[in-house]
């Protein structure tokens, strides 16, 4: 071979063997995401990795970023997992930090991810992965749940922390919302628990979550409680955002009305509706029958709506009307009827409508439709008086602009009467569906139903 041929071989040969060794070249070994939440914090994230069947000698893990929809991963986000020496299969959890690279990630931001097996670190200037290698994604959710807490019903003008409760046994219940502002198109993780915190000389029981976003706390208090007690929540999404925590803290001493047993009747004991039924009872918003029952499964008419709905708004019968107001003459309510004034109260109000042809209906049930249609029209029309004047969840809570709940009705019809009141009901947290789907408008509604939703729609927001 010619001396000059051999030396230009030689020569090119070293020179491909140093650019080799001063790039870095993509080495064998199969490597993946594990394991990546759907959501993640504005800060960073966990990622699970695995690697296996790696050739010998020195090799880096290295993973990768970038915001969807890049077209291309960037040497700035890249970060290096692991450095293993030789043939070798490892796994771990690495925490990528998104102030540590070039991704700027806000709220519904989709960030995806890859990882390669290299000879070099990220600073050698590795072979960049295929725009398609992505091995898993995760969207950003930067805000921490939006939340309410209820107080029990009370004509106190006074926060909960000087206002007393009615008898020894309540309710405080919350709703809480982790997409409560932003619009549909906008990720977010959901709601995940309220970590509800007890403090105080006695123990009360635990407050039990319900549904998505719903929190019910029934407490009730021992003939021997004194001092002072607290209870706060500091709500959590899935992602890990947490609200900033809430505090309510009933009087510091305790009046002796408070340790007083809810009115009681014989057939409530143990009722899912109990405390709604005996707390209301206990204010004179709601009665029983004459055998001391209450009948919690037995249905409601027209007529008795209008009656329970205008003495929470302060009326008693001797300052009902003694004949229809104008625009509320019904043909079937005669001023004999013991229901007359209430129904005349409560039309005049514009609480509750005919049923057209210039009927009421007042001895029809009531539906689970019409009841939250009546609330509806309760904060439609303003309050006059009573526990309907005070700042409670019917007027101001109900009419928030956005739902605290929301679900996927099959049974509500769009252009229903009763169509937005139950949007608002659920989605502030006075009315449940009878499933998941169903929300049963047409079903009448019973009174143990009725004492609940009353209850809810009387709290006061604080």
């Amino acid at each position: 071979m010619n001396k000059k041929i051999f030396t230009f071989l030689l020569l090119a040969v070293f020179m491909l063997a140093q650019f080799s060794m001063a790039s870095a070249a993509t080495v064998a070994g199969d490597a993946s995401i594990t394991a990546i939440p759907t959501f993640a914090q504005a800060t960073g994230i966990d990622v699970d990795w695995a690697v296996s069947g790696m050739a010998a000698g020195t090799k880096n893990v290295l993973m990768w970023a970038r915001e969807f929809p890049a077209a291309a991963y960037a040497m700035t986000e890249c970060q290096l997992v692991a450095t293993i020496n030789g043939t070798s299969d490892a796994n771990g959890t690495y925490f990528y930090d998104f102030a540590a690279t070039a991704l700027a990630l806000g709220n519904g931001d989709v960030a995806e991810f890859t990882i390669t097996v290299d000879s070099d670190n990220c600073a050698g200037a590795p072979t960049l992965p295929a725009a398609d290698s992505v091995m898993g994604s995760t969207t950003v959710d930067t805000a921490f749940p939006t939340l309410a807490i209820l107080n029990p019903p009370s004509l106190s003008g006074a926060i909960f922390i000087s206002q007393p409760v009615a008898c020894n046994t309540f309710e405080m219940w919350g709703v809480a919302s982790d997409h409560y502002g932003f619009p549909s198109t906008v990720g977010y993780s959901g709601f995940g628990d309220w970590n509800p915190q007890v403090t105080g000389t006695f123990a009360p029981p635990a407050p039990i979550t319900a549904g998505e976003s719903l929190l019910s706390w029934v407490n009730t208090f021992p003939a021997t409680a004194s001092g002072p007690w607290t209870f706060s929540v500091q709500p959590e999404d899935s992602a890990g955002n947490m609200s900033p925590s809430w505090g309510y803290r009933v009087s510091l001493v305790i009046d002796p009305a408070e340790l007083e047993d809810c009115a009681t009747f014989t057939d409530t004991s143990g009722h899912a509706d109990e405390t709604y039924i005996r707390y209301l009872a206990d204010l004179d918003l709601i009665s029983g029958f004459a055998d001391g029952t209450f009948g919690p499964d037995t249905t409601l008419t027209r007529a008795e709506a209008a009656t329970l709905f205008e003495i929470s708004n302060g009326y008693d019968v001797a300052s009902l009307p003694t004949s229809a107001p104008a625009g509320c003459e019904f043909t079937d309510v005669a001023a004999s009827d013991w229901f007359a004034g209430w129904v005349w109260q409560a039309c005049d109000d514009g609480y509750m409508n005919g049923v057209g042809g210039g009927l009421f209906d007042p001895n029809n049930l009531l539906t689970r439709g019409q009841i939250v249609t009546i609330m509806n029209n309760v904060g439609l029309a303003g309050p006059s008086g009573g526990y309907l004047n005070t700042a409670n969840v019917i007027n101001t809570l109900w009419f928030f602009p956005t739902p605290f709940r929301t679900a996927a009705w099959t049974d509500v019809s769009i252009g229903a009467f009763y169509a937005e009141p139950v949007v608002r009901a659920y989605g502030s947290g006075v009315a449940d569906g009878t499933s998941d789907t169903t929300f049963s408008p047409d079903q009448p509604v019973t009174r143990g139903e009725f004492a609940k939703m009353l209850y809810r729609a009387l709290s006061r927001y604080v």
